[in-house]
């Protein structure tokens, strides 16, 4: 069989070829490399720390969800490796550790005032709920910290505060001079605003009340407290105005939290828990 082709022409044919086929593979490569998946990256730690978090719900070991209800504040600020903030009642601290979306929380400390009803029940299913988590997510609809299996603990959202000065602050709970925070007495309203001009002023239950106050930073100093003496027609109110006034000289703490304040003494003991009025 005779070739009608030169091996000169056959040779460049050849290489003519192999170019175009490598070229070809080249841009086959390069285009499945461009399209392909983004690779994912994790969550940037920022996004969970330096935020003032309010627990909004509770899920137990077996399932059950706890709605935190409004008149409650349950918080967590991470920052630093310490996550901390209010059980409800309650200040609590703890270490933790993150890396990536892994996170956990040590074992937590608190101060001790008793705390009935509902802020109690909430403050025990949030920091036993703590030692369950091991990751955490984060999206549009706020926060949320997870278990091993990725089911969720806790649920939060995030909180912006409120100015303490130019807003009334009706009280939630009040110390009662027991050691214990005990609600408000239905039918009255125990209220404070705080002015920039360093005066304080309100209703302790059924009298009118003003003192003079120093703020720096968080920490709080109220003056002479003085008021209206009218009688009060309700022995319960009573008491309470007599413990309100008493809670607020002691108050030597102010911090604010979303739309919630909170007074409380040198032992970080809850004095007066305020929301602020819409």
């Amino acid at each position: 069989m005779v070739l009608t082709t030169t091996p000169a022409r056959g040779r460049t044919r050849l290489l003519v070829l192999l170019v175009v086929g490598t070229v070809g593979l080249l841009a086959a490569c390069g285009s499945t490399s461009s399209d392909g998946p983004a690779e994912s990256s994790a969550p940037d730690a920022a996004t969970l720390e330096g935020t003032s978090w309010r627990v909004v719900s509770v899920v137990d070991e077996a399932g059950r969800t706890t709605e935190v209800p409004d008149e409650v504040t349950a918080t967590a600020t991470f920052e630093d490796g310490t996550v901390s903030g209010t059980g409800g009642c309650n200040r609590w601290s703890a270490p933790y550790e993150i890396a990536g979306t892994s996170l956990t929380v040590g074992e937590a400390a608190s101060t001790m005032m008793a705390c009935p009803g509902a802020p109690g029940e909430v403050e025990a299913a949030f920091l036993g709920a703590l030692p369950r988590v091991s990751g955490w997510a984060a999206g549009d609809d706020g926060l949320t910290l997870l278990d091993a299996s990725g089911g969720t603990v806790l649920a939060l959202t995030e909180q912006a505060s409120t100015a303490l000065t130019g807003t009334t602050w009706v009280a939630t709970m009040v110390d009662n001079g027991r050691g214990a925070a005990a609600g408000v007495v239905a039918g009255s309203e125990v209220t404070a605003e705080f002015d920039d001009e360093g005066r304080v002023a309100g209703s302790s239950g059924c009298n009118q009340y003003t003192a003079r106050y120093t703020l720096e930073g968080e920490s709080l100093e109220v003056g002479a407290l003085a008021g209206t003496r009218r009688a009060c027609a309700d022995a319960e109110v009573t008491d309470q105005e007599s413990a309100f006034l008493r809670a607020m000289e002691r108050s030597t703490v102010a911090r604010v939290e979303a739309d919630r304040l909170e007074l409380r003494d040198d032992e970080g003991a809850l004095q007066v828990s305020f929301v602020a009025r819409p």
